[in-house]
Formats: structure tokens, C-alpha cells, sequence
């Protein structure tokens, strides 16, 4: 199940990468990849072996680091990550899950959503303990499965 999880994370930074609709943002010589989609599109039993919780109402943040080395290579990157997700009312944390297998390194959390909502994070991301954390502010809108 964590395979499964881990190549649908894969497939969709590679798809979204592929097709620009995932984001990217420079820190350093740190890229930042990150996504949005809704949780439906996890498999009931991958969802639940990560206690992801799946509804139309659902969504996951996606967040990989790569650091870019000096012969111009990139290797994933581990790091802290906090964060919060807020509409025009509310700010509410978002709990990082970090997930390693082959090389990769991902970090996912679940939130659920209002259909047609606009979402603003803000994330707290520091691959080196001896700097201040580099913040990634984004917003997305979420619609609801049908």
C-alpha cells in the first residue's frame, strides 16, 4: 500500500512537472515542488493505510524538496515543514506527513475544503537546521467531486 501511495505521489508530481500544473519556486539551491489535488484520487486502502481520509470534500498539499548540487544534479531534500491553510474566516494548521522510499521524498496533509473555496497556505519549509526557514505562500481553489 505505501508503494502504492508513493507511485501515485510520483506519477502526479511527474504528470503535474510534465505538464506545468504543478508549482515550483526557487530557494537557494532549493526547488520546491508543490500540489494540490483533490483525495479522491488516492485508492481507498492506500488512503487508509496513511489515515488520509478521502470525501469529496477532501484534499491533500503535496510538497517535494530538491536540493541542486554543484555539477548540476538534484537530490531530494528532507525537511521541516509547518504550515496553515486559511479561507476568508479561518487559519487552520496543516500536519506534514513525511514519506521516503527509493530516493524520493514527499511530505502530504489531508484538510477537507467547501466547494468553490479559495485557500491560501502558507508554509514553513527549512531543509538546513542552521537557517531561518524559507516560507511558501500560494492560494488555490478547490471544487468538490461530483
Amino acid at each position: 500500500m505505501r508503494r502504492q501511495l508513493l507511485l501515485l505521489l510520483s506519477a502526479c508530481a511527474i504528470l503535474f512537472s510534465a505538464h506545468s500544473l504543478a508549482q515550483e519556486k526557487s530557494f537557494g539551491p532549493y526547488q520546491v515542488y508543490y500540489s494540490v489535488l483533490n483525495s479522491s484520487f488516492i485508492s481507498p486502502e492506500t488512503a487508509s493505510a496513511y489515515n488520509i481520509v478521502r470525501g469529496q470534500d477532501r484534499a491533500l498539499i503535496n510538497i517535494a524538496i530538491r536540493k541542486r548540487l554543484k555539477n548540476g544534479e538534484d537530490i531530494a531534500q528532507a525537511a521541516k515543514l509547518s504550515g496553515s491553510r486559511s479561507d476568508l474566516i479561518h487559519s487552520l494548521p496543516l500536519e506534514f506527513k513525511e514519506i521516503r522510499e527509493q530516493g524520493a521524498i514527499y511530505y502530504i496533509a489531508d484538510f477537507k475544503f467547501n466547494d468553490k473555496e479559495l485557500l491560501a497556505f502558507t508554509i514553513k519549509i527549512q531543509p538546513d537546521p542552521d537557517i531561518a526557514p524559507y516560507t511558501l505562500k500560494f492560494s488555490h481553489t478547490l471544487y468538490e467531486d461530483e
